[in-house]
């Protein structure tokens, strides 16, 4: 502080603000996020407009929301951006290693649109988001479709997931534009459901093509509801299976009584079905969380079980992947059969992918991407961020796998993630703003 006081108050009127705060020990490492939440705060009300405005049109998962990407595509219109707009259908992906079939089911086509910089670079970065919300569920105290201010918070269907990040990403292009810095790639896309609407065909195209992308922001804020405090920087890998077990009873001893058959005879599905789970467990799901989530089996305690079925959650890191798996456990399967003593009768087994099915994905939480965008937040907030790494079905494993770069997931204060009453924090939401534009000027200077 001695530096501080020896700057008189004629000193002081002849200096900037900014020169001053360059002369205070520590404060010279914050000037960046001052001049992020200066650009931020300056498009506080075009914020605003524009995230009201995308609330106002309809775009809720399953639909294709031209619509709501129509708006968007008006405001990248008037930056230096060229726009490319998609009409994908999940159903070309099917046999794709990343697919996950979308929910609620349906095969569009949906709109994607992806805002290519018309200034090329060597280096470039991407923000996406998805303009696809939740459900209109019963229990919202005001219009979904009209967006309320109360206090800082405005309520409305996708203000925090993910109309907000959207509408973030493209303010934050706006003012880098304004400031004739490097444009980031931004892209709108259809991100609920598991992504195969629109994450996996855009970034599938891009891998495909010589981007320079070297990295990328999902602006999407994680599930916790802590906005900026919790960075998505790894996702798990998740499959649903269910096992079905036919077995079959012995003929009954006594003219109409299942019960009078000789348990011996009978080839108990449910014994088999536990047996089997337990061979994966100790085999190809060796290292791999397994939870059995629901067991039937039978129909009456006097007779032997002859059918079971057990539905159970594989949760995987690492190099695994849900086909591989899933495959290595119908091989295991049909060794195991083959060891069971042959008989008249024999067991019908088979094993489904029901609900989840998408693979891992993790970013470097000690790259020096990541350490810029940690510091981004702590200058912005003034606080550091924590990494959340329980995340599964998260669209940042699209980057991470398809085009093999890091990949992180930040956004803002919100509440009531799928339910009723839905609401973003506009405070926090320019503050993203600010994490956005230090973020992505900081990443070009690697």
């Amino acid at each position: 502080m001695s530096n501080a006081k020896k700057i008189t108050r004629r000193a002081f009127v002849g200096t900037s603000a900014m020169a001053l705060m360059a002369t205070i020990p520590g404060v010279a490492m914050i000037q960046p996020a001052v001049s992020a939440m200066k650009r931020a705060e300056a498009h506080r009300e075009e914020l605003t407009a524009l995230l009201k405005e995308l609330i106002g049109v309809r775009s809720i998962s399953g639909e294709p929301a031209m619509e709501a990407q129509a708006v968007v595509k008006a405001y990248l219109a008037k930056l230096p951006y060229r726009i490319e707009e998609s009409a994908d259908r999940p159903s070309q992906y099917e046999n794709h290693p990343e697919f996950m079939p979308p929910d609620p089911p349906s095969d569009g086509p949906f709109a994607n649109v992806v805002g290519w910089p018309k200034k090329s670079s060597h280096r470039q970065f991407a923000m996406f988001s998805h303009i696809d919300t939740h459900t209109i569920d019963e229990g919202w105290q005001t219009n979904p479709f009209d967006p309320t201010m109360v206090g800082t918070r405005l309520y409305g269907l996708g203000t925090s997931d993910d109309k907000g990040g959207v509408a973030a990403m493209l303010v934050a292009a706006s003012a880098l534009a304004k400031a004739n810095m490097p444009l980031p790639v931004v892209m709108s896309l259809h991100g609920k459901g598991g992504g195969s609407r629109g994450s996996l065909p855009v970034f599938e195209r891009i891998s495909k093509t010589k981007h320079t992308i070297g990295g990328v922001l999902y602006v999407h804020p994680a599930e916790t509801g802590r906005g900026l405090e919790d960075i998505k920087n790894a996702v798990q890998g998740i499959l649903d299976l269910q096992l079905t077990v036919i077995g079959w009873r012995g003929d009954p001893m006594e003219v109409g009584s299942i019960d009078s058959a000789a348990w011996e005879d009978g080839g108990n599905a449910v014994d088999v079905c536990w047996q089997l789970i337990n061979r994966l467990r100790e085999t190809v799901f060796k290292g791999v969380n397994v939870n059995v989530g629901i067991m039937n089996g039978g129909d009456r305690i006097g007779s032997v079980a002859d059918k079971a079925v057990s539905t159970f959650r594989l949760k995987f890191e690492g190099d695994y992947t849900w086909t591989k798996l899933l495959n290595a456990a119908k091989e295991q399967i049909t060794e195991y059969l083959k060891t069971i003593p042959a008989s008249n009768n024999s067991y019908k087994v088979s094993l489904d992918t029901i609900g989840y099915q998408t693979n891992p994905g993790a970013a470097s939480w000690n790259s020096e991407k990541s350490k810029i965008l940690r510091e981004a937040i702590r200058d912005v907030t003034g606080k550091a961020p924590n990494a959340y790494p329980n995340h599964y079905a998260g669209d940042i494993r699209y980057p991470i796998r398809l085009l093999d770069v890091p990949a992180y997931g930040i956004g803002s204060l919100g509440g009531h993630f799928y339910e009723p009453n839905e609401w973003v924090d506009m405070d926090d939401l320019v503050r993203l703003v600010a994490v956005l534009i230090q973020t992505l000027t900081n990443w070009q200077k690697l």
